[in-house]
């Protein structure tokens, strides 16, 4: 015969158990059936630049479906924002825009439409110049390649590219490469400083002048353009004065 003491501890233990069940379920429970949707609060979150909670709910997202375009999209621009954000205080967070180009990187396995790739670009490009900044010694010269290769009118990305196959002797290379920015986008100023600083190093002064110049009449407020400009004018006349002497 069962007793009363044995019954009343079998109702407690049932009790007891679905209580623990109760609490273990309630918050499946909860964001399930109270219509949570984690992509309307990252999206929310990523609109007023509350990058951490879109990180968090974009990631909520993912952890119930992978393959979610939108969530992985969400999360890729959640990371680069909040890499933005440091970059405007100064410092090169290598580690988010890595996450970042992760994102996107798989984003572009689920979306075949490619309208992320100059997002993507622009990111690897932050990236690449990220890892120069914690070790001049930095290999990014396939970084670069892949990020031109998503947007070929990165100018940035080309930019970059220059200058690390300057730095690795290739100032031939170098030099086509800011020639052809220049062709290419008039606008990027950085090409005109960069293409005189090489022929400069070579001794080709006239032909510095000729690229500082035209970006100096091109932006006539750039410090760099005006400066160099002037130096390699007075090169020139001196050089002159001394064939005369």
């Amino acid at each position: 015969m069962v007793s009363v003491k044995k019954i009343v501890f079998r109702l407690l233990y049932k009790e007891r158990s679905l209580l623990c069940l109760f609490f273990v379920f309630l918050p499946i429970f909860f964001l399930t059936s109270c219509g949570v949707d984690f992509k309307t609060r990252g999206a929310e979150a990523l609109r007023i630049e509350d990058y951490a909670r879109a990180i968090q709910n974009f990631s909520f997202a993912l952890d119930r479906a992978p393959m979610d375009r939108d969530a992985r999209y969400g999360l890729a621009l959640a990371y680069y924002g909040e890499a933005e954000v440091a970059e405007k205080l100064g410092i090169h967070p290598l580690d988010l825009w890595s996450k970042a180009h992760d994102e996107f990187r798989i984003l572009a396995r689920v979306d075949s439409s490619h309208k992320a790739d100059a997002m993507h670009s622009t990111c690897l490009f932050y990236l690449a110049r990220a890892s120069v900044f914690q070790n001049r010694g930095a290999k990014v010269l396939g970084i670069l390649d892949e990020s031109i290769a998503l947007d070929s009118a990165n100018y940035y990305s080309y930019n970059l590219k220059g200058l690390m196959l300057q730095g690795l002797g290739e100032g031939e290379k170098a030099k086509d490469i800011f020639i052809f920015i220049i062709s290419k986008d008039p606008e990027f100023s950085s090409a005109y400083s960069n293409l005189g600083n090489l022929y400069w190093e070579e001794g080709k002064i006239e032909d510095a002048w000729d690229v500082w110049s035209m970006g100096r009449d091109k932006f006539p407020n750039n410090d760099h353009l005006k400066y160099w400009t002037q130096i390699a004018e007075d090169s020139l006349k001196a050089k002159v004065l001394s064939e005369n002497l």
